[in-house]
C-alpha cells in the first residue's frame, strides 16, 4: 500500500479514508485482495478506531466487503455499480457544469486554462499520475465555482467504482482524448456557452463505455 502524507487539518478518520481510497483507486489495493484494519492502522501509525470508521464508510459504498472473522476484501469491479456511479456523477455534474459556465469569473477560467495547460505538459512527460490528479482537480473546480462542495463529497465517495475504470483506461489507452475533451469544455466556458458545456461534459463522463470490452480482456481478474 502506498502511504500519503497527512494533511494539516485532517482528522485521523479523514486521513485513513483518503489513504485507503487512493490506494483502491490506483489499484495498489487490487480488486479481490484482502486487507486488515490492524495492518493499515500500523502502517499509518494510527489507532484502529479511525481505520475502522473509514472502512465502514467505504463498505457503505460496496467498494469494501467486510467479512466477519476474516478481515475485509476489496470488491471486484462490478459494472452495475460503475453504471450507477456514472449515472449519479453525470446527472449532478452535468447540471453543475452548466451552472459553472454561467457563473465562472475570468479568474475561474484562468484557473481552468492553467489546469489544462498542465495536463498537456504532463502528457508530454508521460506522467499519468499527475494527469489523473489534474483531471480530478479540473472537475472539482466546477463544484467550487458553484459552491456545491457537499455535492462533490457525495459524488466522490460513490465515484470510487468508476474511478478504478478511469485508472485502467488511463494506463491502457492514450490519454490525449481526455485532455482534448477538457480543452473543449474550457472553450465552452470562454464562450459562455453553457448548453455546449453541458453536452460536452455529458459525453466526457460516459466515455469509458466505448472501450469496456478491451479493458475486461486486459484485466479479467479485476471484474466480477
Amino acid at each position: 500500500m502506498k502511504n500519503l502524507e497527512k494533511l494539516g487539518k485532517e482528522s485521523n478518520r479523514e486521513y485513513a479514508l483518503r489513504v485507503i481510497r487512493e490506494n483502491i483507486v490506483n489499484l495498489e489495493l487490487a480488486p479481490g485482495s484482502m486487507i486488515s484494519e490492524q495492518d493499515i492502522a500500523n502502517e499509518l501509525n494510527l489507532s484502529r478506531t479511525p481505520v475502522h470508521e473509514a472502512m465502514q464508510e467505504l463498505s457503505s459504498t460496496k467498494i469494501i466487503e467486510i467479512l466477519p472473522q476474516r478481515g475485509s476484501r476489496i470488491s471486484l469491479i462490478d459494472m452495475s455499480l460503475v453504471d450507477e456511479a456514472v449515472f449519479v456523477r453525470a446527472t449532478i455534474e452535468s447540471a453543475i457544469t452548466e451552472m459553472a459556465c454561467k457563473q465562472a469569473t475570468e479568474k475561474d477560467i484562468q484557473d481552468l486554462e492553467e489546469n489544462v495547460t498542465l495536463q498537456k505538459f504532463y502528457y508530454e512527460k508521460n506522467n499519468l499520475d499527475k494527469i489523473m490528479e489534474l483531471d480530478n482537480a479540473f472537475h472539482e473546480m466546477m463544484y467550487k465555482i458553484t459552491n456545491k462542495m457537499q455535492c462533490h463529497y457525495m459524488v466522490k465517495l460513490m465515484s470510487i467504482h468508476n474511478d478504478r475504470i478511469r485508472e485502467l483506461h488511463l494506463h491502457s489507452f492514450n490519454p490525449e482524448r481526455i485532455i482534448n475533451e477538457h480543452s473543449q469544455i474550457l472553450e465552452d466556458f470562454k464562450k459562455k456557452d453553457s448548453a455546449a458545456a453541458k453536452a460536452d461534459i455529458d459525453k466526457h463522463l460516459t466515455r469509458h463505455y466505448t472501450q469496456e470490452d478491451e479493458i475486461k480482456k486486459k484485466y479479467p481478474s479485476y471484474f466480477a
